[in-house]
């Protein structure tokens, strides 16, 4: 007979325990495909990693090493030794986590997460999401002494203009060489498509399983998505990453025909807008006690894993990497919350001031007057950071979000 552990407050599905399990499996690759001699590139957001996975080059994610080092509180120390080689305060918390490594005790520290950061033998970095993120690259090119390549992806206002189009396919048209030339590795098109194909499996997964949440009550909630998106953003292309999404699908569209929610006796239906606070995930659960639910979010469904029809491969290829929130207007981001906040039946709706990622926050404002002059969704601001626990306030956040769960419960009365 086997028994099955009480479940934890914000973990509602058994399959979300092997997010722990797949990222110590990344990390652990990293490290020995480097120790193998074979190559190893620093890739940062919106850096089109299918096709690293297709060319054998393992992509290292130092945003997400930034965030592994918050959610274990030590992102702090490593801000702080940034800051004391001379980087502002006022700079990307990721940046700062990830130079208070480098040009600190540096990349091998053995007590570093997993072991440490696997040396880069390449560093590719995009315009898009922010112009500060190639300028930290800059300083870890001239660190390592390492090939770096800047894919100039533009800004774009969707539809996408055939123009914008081939200028990106033509960025990755140079890419593909210089790799080629860099790392000795050969770019093969039909292994490129398969690649492809299983990164579009594992979106379709994805934004199904987001889909659910759309359900009453909600099968699971931010806390949990938030920990599980880690394979959309650097494991696209791998097959590992089918295999985890399929097992929370699974387990979530039971959860649904069964009418199990995350909470319960739900009543509250909350949405979340910018990068979340890695450090503070239970900010997510916390609200369970007020039987309320985070059950959409902005971050997890619009800056990762978009579909592609493979039909039109490299057009759909070029359209999923320009197709992003932080490249959308503020009108397309009112009309799609708008869009989204209906579906969702959200009863309110919260945005994360995230002073690191500014691009992100930028328009929050106009945002929430426009959700609630069209459809009546009230929302609330709290200012914190996603890596930096210093910039967060805990008892003045939870006041404010308790007072506004109050007049959420009153509007249900």
């Amino acid at each position: 007979m086997t028994t099955t552990a009480p479940k934890k407050k914000g973990r509602a599905l058994d399959s979300s325990y092997e997010a722990a399990v797949v990222l110590k499996e990344y990390w652990e690759g990293a490290s020995r495909h480097r120790a193998e001699g074979r190559p190893v590139a620093w890739v940062s957001g919106n850096v089109p990693i299918e096709l690293f996975w297709a060319l054998g080059i393992y992509p290292v994610y130092p945003e997400n090493y930034s965030a592994v080092c918050a959610s274990i509180q030590r992102a702090q120390e490593f801000c702080e030794t940034a800051e004391e080689k001379g980087y502002s305060i006022d700079l990307c918390s990721y940046s700062r986590v990830n130079l208070g490594i480098v040009l600190g005790k540096g990349v091998d520290d053995p007590t570093l997460p997993y072991g440490g950061l696997p040396r880069p033998d390449m560093l590719v970095t995009t315009r898009i999401p922010c112009l500060p993120q190639v300028k930290w690259w800059e300083v870890v090119h001239e660190h390592f002494d390492v090939p770096m390549f800047v894919v100039d992806a533009t800004m774009v206002e969707l539809p996408i203009r055939e123009s914008q189009r081939q200028h990106y396919l033509g960025q990755i048209r140079e890419l593909i060489p210089f790799m080629e030339q860099k790392l000795g590795v050969r770019f093969h098109e039909d292994t490129f498509m398969e690649t492809l194909k299983l990164s579009d499996q594992a979106a379709e997964i994805w934004l199904e399983l987001l889909d659910l949440r759309a359900a009453v009550p909600s099968p699971v909630g931010s806390r949990e998505m938030c920990g599980n998106v880690f394979p959309l953003v650097a494991m696209l292309g791998n097959p590992r990453t089918i295999e985890f999404f399929t097992h929370l699908l699974d387990e979530a569209k039971q959860c649904v025909q069964e009418g199990k929610g995350a909470v319960e006796n739900e009543r509250i239906r909350l949405g979340w807008d910018n990068i979340p606070m890695w450090y503070n995930l239970k900010f997510f659960s916390d609200v369970e006690d007020r039987n309320a639910i985070f059950t959409y979010e902005t971050y997890l469904r619009y800056v990762w894993g978009g579909r592609m029809d493979l039909n039109d491969p490299w057009t759909a290829f070029a359209d999923k990497h320009l197709d992003v929130w932080l490249n959308y207007s503020i009108n397309q981001r009112v009309n799609t919350l708008l869009r989204d906040l209906v579906k969702f039946k959200l009863d309110g709706f919260v945005f994360h001031q995230n002073r690191s990622c500014k691009r992100f926050s930028m328009g929050q404002r106009d945002l929430a007057q426009a959700i609630q002059e069209k459809i009546g969704v009230p929302s609330l601001f709290i200012e914190s950071d996603m890596a930096d626990p210093r910039a967060y306030a805990e008892a003045p956040t939870r006041m404010k979000m308790e007072t506004f769960l109050e007049m959420l419960e009153g509007r249900k009365r």
